[in-house]
């Protein structure tokens, strides 16, 4: 039976990939690869790429970066309805997503429009913030603590209160934000309970020791922060 693959690629070393997802890749009649803009190049396809064969036909696809949840399903549609052709022609058919594909990833509204069309398999990615956890021994939870993973977009308004109400948190998609978290973080004297770093796992990664220093020009559009208030540095 031929389907459709959701495979998660980690958060940018390619040896962090699982081993089913890099025999997957190796075995696709087609792979569908995201462009954030025409023409760009893909971190997701980069990460892939030593597990592809020649035997796979590369798609590069648009996928629009917004907020605007109408304009990026006008733009996805299309793009599920070429899948679901491929498929029924007897293709097994992959698209590679940063991360995990069911955590804040474009696959989610792909799989929107082809969860009842076609087969579907979605393999699991590490997370950016499981990864970045681990890489700097900042555990992330423990004992009997909640986890709160909070995207960062536009409307900070309860975070301020968030910081106060949980023990651990990850803070994402903190790029554009940057400086009003950093606000809130040392407003809850939190600089000591947390980790910062950029584009974890690729050749620029950046760690960063203390918040305080830290400005919006010395960090990257992929950029999580780790709060642990029973983990001090």
């Amino acid at each position: 039976m031929h389907k459709f693959y959701g495979i998660g690629v980690g958060p940018g070393d390619p040896e962090l990939l699982t081993v089913k997802a890099a025999k997957k890749l190796s075995e696709l009649d087609v792979l569908v690869v995201p462009q954030s803009k025409s023409g760009g190049t893909s971190e997701a396809h980069q990460i892939a790429s030593p597990y592809l064969t020649p035997k796979t036909t590369i798609l590069y696809r648009h996928f629009p970066m917004t907020t605007d949840t109408e304009a990026m399903m006008a733009a996805i549609e299309p793009i599920a309805l070429e899948i679901e052709a491929l498929v029924n022609e007897g293709k097994d058919v992959g698209f590679v997503t940063l991360g995990d594909p069911m955590i804040y990833s474009t696959y989610i509204y792909l799989l929107k429009f082809i969860k009842d069309a076609v087969p579907i398999e979605t393999m699991t990615g590490i997370s950016s913030y499981s990864a970045i956890a681990s890489g700097t021994n900042q555990p992330l939870v423990e004992g009997d603590m909640p986890l709160l993973i909070y995207p960062c977009i536009e409307d900070l308004s309860d975070l301020d209160q968030k910081l106060q109400d949980y023990e651990a948190l990850v803070l994402m998609k903190v790029y554009r934000s940057f400086d009003a978290i950093k606000a809130l973080i040392l407003k809850h004297g939190l600089e000591n309970y947390c980790v910062i770093v950029s584009d974890f796992g690729k050749p620029g990664e950046k760690r960063f020791n203390s918040i305080q220093s830290v400005s919006f020009e010395d960090i990257r559009y992929f950029t999580t922060i780790i709060i642990n208030k029973r983990w001090s540095k």
